[in-house]
């Protein structure tokens, strides 16, 4: 007789959503005051009352390692950028 084939079970699921990135544990209150204070002293008086929906923070280029994530990246330089091979306008 011929053997009988079992399917095969899938394996269950550990977690529904992935584990956040690692650079989560950057966000700290103490690792944000620093960047607010290293932001006040770098753009003056201007960074503490500037509009964070319509302005970008102060750029610093030279941040200890546990402070370089929390800065935003630069906006692309065209104005375009492209996700999973579409192109977006930053800009609309």
């Amino acid at each position: 007789m011929a053997e009988q084939q079992q399917p095969q079970q899938q394996p269950a699921l550990a977690a529904l959503f992935p584990n956040p990135p690692p650079f989560w544990q950057n966000f700290t209150p103490e690792n944000i005051d620093r960047i607010s204070e290293l932001r006040v002293k770098e753009g003056g008086e201007k960074s503490r009352k500037r509009d964070p929906t319509k302005e970008l923070p102060v750029r610093l280029l030279d941040l200890p390692p546990e402070l370089r994530l929390l800065q935003p990246p630069e906006p692309p330089a065209n104005d375009i950028y492209k996700v999973f091979g579409d192109n977006y306008n930053v800009r609309l």
